[in-house]
């Protein structure tokens, strides 16, 4: 797979995970009680989580490595999004 496709995938993947959980921290933040510290960390746990699996993704460069590793970052992204959310809730 060329390193175009995979760049635009992934760039597109990332900035919806990233624009989604800043906009589930802003209104857990901005509409939850006090006590929502952890709330800060899901931004970052799913740019940690995009990031690994973007640079996995341009380390080997396949069409296997890409169709296996989007599915299980989606899955990470959305693990780490409703476990956060069900503990702050």
């Amino acid at each position: 797979m060329a390193k175009k496709y995979i760049h635009t995938i992934n760039i597109i993947i990332g900035v919806l995970a990233v624009g989604f959980s800043l906009f589930l921290t802003w209104a857990v933040s901005a509409f939850a009680p006090e006590e929502n510290a952890g709330v800060i960390f899901i931004p970052i746990l799913v740019t940690a989580v995009w990031f690994i699996g973007y640079m996995l993704q341009i380390k080997y460069n396949t069409l296997k490595n890409v169709l296996i590793t989007l599915p299980v970052e989606a899955i990470v992204i959305y693990l780490i999004i409703t476990q956060i959310s069900s503990i702050i809730s």
